[in-house]
């Protein structure tokens, strides 16, 4: 396998967004440009940067899981470094300097492009963040698939979690749909089933901690039963969180289509009282209507470099590389 060329810092490729949402920039960490990823440094409306910042950090270059509705999956290079996690944290801080220590939760969320449950350097970038952000407004996030045969991760990263981010950590997993044979489709890689993901989840949590996420990316042909939910898990321990299938362009060749906006929402209502009516909390996250139009999620701002560059040098093939 070629050596590959690093770069000493990563450079700036594109910058999109709206600096009262959210700003996706694409870095790039080699001449190569399968080593480019997405950072976000972005907000939550309708709160201020000082109230509370969010910094999006990619862990992989692109991504194997290949899940349906995500841009990401177009192409995979590999993991990227401790060093290189941290330099897209070291990024957004530099742009608002003022808030690094000020801000009353700064929240680096390691959810991007990539599946943080497949790179090992995650754990150990997170060990990292307090003295790269010192600030007592902390948090750190994981969203996950759960990748089967990941045990050894799960506890490095139970260990990070106990020793520095008690209490100012969020484990979030995506399980998208209560049936077993639709989330096969929808997480096409080996993962947790829901009952692994129920044992590993009570696991994980201790008092004091933040429950455990279970987030649901709804698309309209989706089973999801809040029963099986109350079932298998429980709500002292773990809550809900309902989004939308991002209007991303793998989603439309799918023929995704989002839940939340659809003739069964009324359903989906019902739904959710019954699974407060268990005890469980539950999030409802649509987000900014912005995002859509600035083309934040999951993979897409990438997508749109690269798909601009192959039109100005039509001869260029972007093909899968071998791991980094």
């Amino acid at each position: 396998m070629k050596k590959v060329d690093w770069f000493e810092e990563p450079q700036l490729v594109k910058l999109y967004g709206d600096e009262q949402v959210a700003e996706v920039a694409v870095l790039r960490f080699a001449p190569d440009e399968r080593f480019t990823v997405e950072t976000v440094d972005g907000l939550a409306p309708p709160l201020a940067r000082r109230d509370k910042w969010i910094i999006n950090v990619s862990t992989q270059f692109g991504c194997p899981v290949g899940c349906p509705f995500c841009d990401a999956a177009f192409d995979y290079a590999g993991n990227l470094d401790v060093r290189q996690l941290l330099a897209q944290v070291e990024w957004a801080a530099a742009r608002h300097p003022e808030f690094v220590s000020t801000c009353r939760k700064l929240k680096v969320h390691f959810a991007r492009m990539g599946e943080p449950g497949l790179n090992d350097a995650v754990p150990e970038a997170m060990r990292a963040l307090p003295e790269l952000l010192p600030t007592p407004g902390l948090w750190t996030c994981v969203a996950t698939i759960a990748p089967r045969g990941r045990e050894t991760w799960f506890q490095r990263l139970f260990t990070v979690k106990r020793e520095m981010f008690h209490g100012h950590f969020q484990l979030q997993f995506s399980v998208q749909s209560t049936s077993e044979q639709h989330r096969d489709r929808l997480i096409p890689m080996p993962h947790l089933s829901l009952q692994q993901l129920a044992r590993l989840g009570r696991d994980f949590f201790e008092p004091g901690d933040r429950k455990v996420v279970l987030n649901f990316a709804l698309a309209r042909d989706v089973d999801f039963n809040p029963e099986v939910i109350g079932r298998i898990f429980a709500p002292d321990r773990f809550a809900v969180k309902l989004t939308p299938v991002n209007p991303t362009a793998a989603g439309q060749q799918a023929g995704m289509q989002t839940l939340l906006r659809s003739e069964r929402a009324a359903a989906l209502d019902q739904a959710c009282k019954r699974l407060q009516q268990m005890g469980f909390d539950v999030v409802i996250s649509i987000g900014d209507e912005r995002e859509d139009s600035i083309g934040s999620n999951c993979g897409q701002a990438v997508r749109v470099t690269r798909e601009a560059n192959q039109a100005e040098s039509p001869d260029r093939h972007y093909r899968p590389a071998a791991t980094a």
